[in-house]
């Protein structure tokens, strides 16, 4: 019997994209399973590169606040095999589009009792959005059965200095001094194991054991000091989030200042604080390691709670 797959994603610079190319290519070969793409489209597209708006986004990606979208295509009630819902961190959020799809009345009627795969495609510090996406499946009673995640393996630093020149400048090719920015074309290649595994699970359904399975090929990995700045960025995030708001919405001339204050914020924190925030954190770490392994193995899985 064939299998129907929905894949809903979005993307500005396409290296989503590629990603999804990459996990569903085992799949496709098949040629027994069907696949349905569903590419989230705001009716004011953001831009990229960004240039300057690149922080216009930011109270609205922390506080959850949707765009409008256009319509969708894929068939709501149609009983799909399993969904998988690809988006990227915005903020230590997830994305502005992807929200609001999953804030929307078809969202609901199409994810409730469904299979459930996360992919996320970050810079490094992913696990706050993930954990507020796995929180909405569950409001919208999805079964959250896996989760994959790719990143920038450069050091926080550097990966810092290519997210600025991607995302603002349009930059993405290596350089004398800088490796290429965001995920690694060789990771993106590679990605297509999880794909194995994921075809796997569609012939067997042990969808319980899915998430054990893509860890074993390495779909996740936590980084606890990253895991730690997050944390305690996201509390910040979140206040000046509350503050700029107080000044008006997307595109309101009157809260500038208050977004260029918090670009000094987040510019100094990236280079300044991070380094000697990531030293402290790989101490604890290893000072308190049981706890740390539970972290660890929590943040790895899929019982998001």
């Amino acid at each position: 019997m064939t299998k129907n797959i929905l894949v809903v994603y979005y993307t500005q610079s396409g290296q989503l994209k590629d990603i999804l190319d990459s996990i569903l290519l085992p799949i496709e070969k098949t040629g027994k399973v069907k696949i349905e793409y569903e590419q989230i489209k705001p009716l004011s597209e953001y831009p990229f590169p960004w240039g300057g708006k690149f922080f216009d986004c930011f109270p609205e990606s922390v506080k959850g606040i949707p765009c409008k979208l256009e319509s969708f295509s894929f068939a709501k009630e149609k009983n799909y095999d399993l969904i998988l819902i690809a988006y990227q961190p915005w903020y230590m959020s997830p994305s502005v589009p992807v929200w609001s799809f999953l804030e929307s009345e078809e969202a609901a009627q199409l994810l409730q009792g469904k299979n459930v795969i996360s992919i996320i495609g970050a810079r490094n510090m992913w696990i706050s959005s993930y954990e507020i996406v796995a929180k909405k499946l569950s409001e919208l009673k999805a079964k959250l059965a896996g989760n994959i995640v790719l990143t920038d393996k450069s050091c926080n630093y550097i990966s810092a200095i290519n997210i600025v020149r991607w995302l603002i400048k349009g930059e993405k090719k290596p350089t004398l001094l800088l490796p290429e920015a965001g995920v690694s074309q060789k990771d993106i290649i590679n990605a297509s194991v999880f794909g194995k595994t994921i075809n796997e699970t569609l012939i067997n359904e042990d969808w319980e054991n899915l998430q054990n399975n893509l860890l074993k090929v390495k779909a996740v990995k936590v980084k606890y000091h990253l895991f730690k700045i997050e944390q305690n960025a996201r509390k910040i995030f979140d206040k000046f989030a509350g503050y700029i708001l107080k000044k008006g919405s997307v595109g309101d001339q009157r809260r500038n200042k208050r977004l260029l204050l918090f670009k000094i914020y987040l510019i100094f924190v990236l280079f300044v604080i991070s380094p000697m925030a990531s030293l402290v954190f790989v101490i604890h770490g290893v000072l308190f390691l049981r706890k740390t392994k539970e972290k660890i193995l929590y943040y790895s899985g899929v019982n998001i709670k």
